[in-house]
């Protein structure tokens, strides 16, 4: 959809400004806030408890799935 409107004589576009170059170390939005992870996170969770978890889950959903299925 457009709208034709004609501008008044009294009133002028302004010129164009292009933007200056972003530096290529400000070019992320998130540059300069990030934190570096403390050491004592790195073993906070041994690498087969989320496993677990993400196990129990799909084995509660595929079972609520059959259960579904079966009960109907």
């Amino acid at each position: 959809m457009t709208v034709d409107r004609q501008l008044p004589v009294n009133e002028r576009p302004s010129p164009v400004i292009r933007p200056a170059e972003t530096p290529e170390c400000e070019a992320s939005t998130c540059a300069g806030i990030s934190t570096p992870e403390s050491v004592e996170l790195h073993t906070a969770w041994p690498g087969w408890i989320p496993l677990l978890v993400i196990g129990v889950m799909v084995v509660c959903c595929v079972g609520f799935a059959v259960g579904r299925i079966a009960g109907w």
